[in-house]
């Protein structure tokens, strides 16, 4: 093994535990490599008067006005989130989306209305009966879907805080 590895055996012996052989080998080249020992023995000393440094305390002034800064901003915080959250959620859907949603819902029924009269339960489905049964569930998907479509639509256009990203360039 190179210095290099025994160095970051040397390091990690003070974090986890070693192998039987990963001791082994690093014991072996300390014996030999008085680099690695002097490495070895400089980072014990500086383990040692590490632990040996007091803990700073905070003055409680400190720890007082910290705490209170710190909830003034999760308030401001809530508070703005609240604001885009009602602005996202209050825009309505496009006046000109539920007419055309409308619309389609009735041209599906004129014509399909016909067609219902020839499904029966009891035979095989044919080509009008899938027909029929395909604009049924299209057109049910799309009324449901629409407007979760056009509201991700908005929110894409959105920037991190929740403003039109085009509002920002004036």
């Amino acid at each position: 093994m190179s210095c290099k590895d025994i160095e970051r055996l040397i390091i990690d012996s003070s974090d986890k535990d070693l192998s039987l052989e990963e001791l082994d080998v690093l014991e072996q080249h300390v014996a030999f490599c008085t680099n690695c020992a002097h490495f070895r023995e400089n980072l014990e000393k500086i383990r040692a008067s590490i632990k040996t440094i007091p803990q700073p305390i905070p003055s409680p002034d400190l720890v007082e006005k910290t705490r209170a800064r710190c909830q003034a901003e999760l308030r401001t915080k809530t508070a703005a989130d609240a604001r885009i959250s009602l602005k996202i959620h209050a825009e309505p859907i496009p006046k000109y989306a539920l007419p055309v949603l409308f619309s389609l819902i009735l041209l599906t029924a004129f014509i399909i209305a016909p067609m219902l009269k020839n499904i029966k339960l009891d035979q095989p489905l044919t080509f009008p009966t899938v027909a029929v049964l395909t604009l049924l569930i299209q057109n049910a998907a799309m009324l449901f879907f629409a407007p979760i479509l056009i509201r991700k639509y908005r929110w894409k256009k959105r920037d991190f805080r929740g403003t039109p990203m085009n509002a920002n360039a004036s």
